[in-house]
């Protein structure tokens, strides 16, 4: 016999976390941690990808995953290479965590923005198209 909901769906009974959305959130916290340090600086290319997503997801205050794709696919191989390739790894699992199902997905993309908001201090606006 299973108990009713209303015993059930209570805040304060809490699922295990999900497992890509923990990883995510533990390598957003790593390469924060480097930027705090020094350890780790983006280049331009990442500032300006970063740029390009923190802007693209100011609706939803979360990247989406087809604005995720294309920053990655723009980024193309120079991406890969920058850095020791840390940005594009939190790039390709923030994709992976947007397309999931994963019930922590929305705090963990959340988290990732906030790291781009930072990367993106003191770097000049995108440019209007046409403009």
């Amino acid at each position: 016999m299973s108990l009713p909901p209303s015993l059930t769906d209570h805040a304060c009974v809490e699922s295990p976390p999900s497992p890509l959305a923990s990883r995510l959130v533990g390598l957003t916290g790593s390469l924060d941690r480097c930027v705090t340090t020094g350890e780790w600086a983006p280049t331009a290319l990442e500032r300006s990808l970063a740029r390009r997503l923190v802007v693209g997801s100011a609706g939803d205050l979360q990247p989406a995953p087809a604005l995720i794709r294309s920053v990655i696919w723009e980024g193309n191989i120079p991406l890969c290479h920058e850095n020791g390739g840390r940005f594009v790894s939190l790039l390709g699992l923030s994709l992976t965590v947007a397309e999931s199902a994963e019930p922590d997905r929305a705090p963990a993309l959340t988290r990732v923005r906030e790291l781009l908001e930072r990367l993106t201090e003191g770097t000049p606006a995108l440019a209007t198209p046409g403009a």
